[in-house]
Order: structure tokens, then sequence, then C-alpha cells
């Protein structure tokens, strides 16, 4: 009997601080369990280091990407599992040609199976999470930002967006992710993310964008050069790329369906966008994912850019 649990990769924009720590911890905790219990067991961490927040911090710190998280990495987040005495058995950079060719193989899929198309669009996009919000993902500003709408989890106005880009058929996914959530309740855990992310489905799903045309820092899509992956369908490959999808078959199918332990503000992207892209590949879904809370500072989640990590 095999067990395989992921963290999240995390965004490699600055150093590690204690949040991050404490996902990675309990995941290590869990994988010591299982292997004790003599189950074949595989813990995977890693970086995601593509996407437009990562342009702009290089950028803003005289450097290139790639020195950025070459660096970050090498001298921060890998010595951070060294301190943390963390017994990981693999560590991915989504900048690794093994995650690349995966991703892209992966798109290509869906795209000859019809799940992806080009479209144009205009929505609202924080740059800190490297998503698209809607209104009720909003809040009134504060401070500075008196009168404006700001991001609910980094208290910043968000960018209007308008791009002709590819899109994934998110929308026809709807009924069944319900269905998974009705017939595995032990799927999203704990009741209380279940809950929230059941009824976020099933007040409707829209479509998804997946590719951006304004930078090139991230993965070519493979029948357009023109466009890169968006980095959150990038980064949420990682747990199938490590592990051999498109290249090692005998790996792949030892290893998956994993458990991903991960913070609840990105359990939506885990536990709605991923499993649809998986029913869309045709692969096994996830064995669970787990949206843990968050270590506060004022009440707040630690943020790198309000300067409360620790």
């Amino acid at each position: 009997m095999g067990f395989y649990v992921t963290t999240p990769i995390f965004y490699v924009n600055d150093v590690p601080h204690i949040g991050h720590a404490y996902n990675i911890v309990a995941a290590d905790a869990l994988a010591r369990w299982h292997r004790m219990r003599g189950e074949d067991t595989w813990m995977l961490t890693g970086t995601d280091e593509h996407g437009q927040k990562i342009l702009r911090t290089a950028t803003a710190n005289d450097s290139t990407p790639e020195d950025w998280t070459d660096r970050l990495v090498e001298t921060a987040w890998k010595p951070n599992l060294e301190v943390l005495n963390v017994a990981n058995d693999d560590f991915i950079r989504t900048t690794e040609p093994r995650h690349r060719d995966g991703v892209q193989k992966f798109l290509q899929r869906l795209y000859d199976s019809g799940y992806i198309y080009y479209g144009e669009f205009e929505a609202e996009y924080c740059v800190g999470c490297e998503e698209y919000k809607t209104s009720t993902d909003l809040v009134p500003g504060q401070g500075e930002y008196e009168g404006q709408q700001v991001c609910s989890i980094h208290s910043r106005p968000t960018e209007t967006v308008k791009e002709a880009n590819y899109f994934f058929k998110l929308s026809e996914f709807q009924d069944r992710l319900l269905e998974l959530y009705d017939s595995r309740p032990e799927y999203v855990q704990p009741a209380s993310v279940r809950n929230e992310l059941r009824s976020f489905i099933a007040a409707g799903l829209n479509d998804l964008s997946i590719s951006r045309s304004t930078f090139d820092w991230g993965i070519k899509v493979p029948w357009d050069e023109k466009h890169v992956v968006y980095v959150w369908f990038d980064a949420l490959l990682n747990y199938i790329t490590a592990i051999g999808y498109g290249e090692d078959d005998e790996s792949f199918e030892r290893r998956w369906p994993g458990n991903h332990i991960v913070g609840k503000d990105i359990a939506r992207f885990h536990a709605v966008i991923w499993p649809a892209m998986q029913m869309a590949a045709g692969i096994e879904i996830s064995e669970r994912v787990y949206g843990h809370g968050w270590l506060l500072v004022g009440g707040e989640k630690m943020s790198k850019s309000k300067a409360t990590g620790i």
C-alpha cells in the first residue's frame, strides 16, 4: 500500500516565513507516520517560479527571473528544509525540464480533447494571488486605499485586465464536481472548507483563462508560443510531473493519486480547478485535499507584502 503526500509548491517572490514551515512540518509528520507503518511513502515539496509576480519582483530587484529564483531556492528555500529536519523525498521546481515537458503534454492532451478554446475577456486580477477576482472576493479598502475595492487577502486594489487568451472549459465540470463532493465527502477536509467550496461550485463555475500573452516568464503553450501557461494551471501539475506523468508510467502509477496539504486560501484551486483538470485528462482524482488554517499576525494572515511575515 502506498501513500503520496504533497505540500503546495511555494511561490519564490521572497524568503519563506513560519507559515510555510507550519505546512511543511505538518506534511512531514504525516509522511513519517505512514513510513513507520511500513507503507510505500513519498513526500513532495518544491517551488512555484513562474508568473507576473515573480517577474515584477525580480525586475524591482534589478535581477532576471532566472537569477532571482535560483538564488532564493538555493539560499533560502532548500536550506529551510534542512533547518526544519524535513524528510522530503523530492523537491520540484517549475523551471525544471521534467515539469515543463509534462505541462506541455498535459495541455496538449486537453486541447486535442476539445477542453481548451480561444476567447477574449475582461476581469479584475490580483497579482498577489495570481488570480482573477469576482465582486465577492473584494472588500472596501482602508487607509491609502479607502474608497477603493481591494483583494480580501492582500488588501490591495486589483488590476483590470483585458486580454485574448486560451480558456479551459471549467464550467462543463460543475455537475461532476458536485457529484464528487457528494459521493466522497472525505475528499475535502475539514468540513468547513468542503461546505464553502461546495457552495462555490453550486453557485456556478466560469471557464478559466489559462494563458497569458502580455509577458513571457512561463511555460510556452505548445501550439501557440506567443502565449505562456497561467501560473496556477502550470503549478498544479507539479503533483504529477514530479512522479513521472508523460515520461515514466510505472512511477506515476505507483505514486498516484496524491494527498494535498494546503492553506485554506488555495483550497479552491486544489479542490475545484485541479480535480476538473484531472477529469478532463482522464486521470484518477486526488485522494484528499486538506485546507488548514493560518498562523495570524494582528488577526490577519501573514503577508510578505505587508511585512507581517515571521
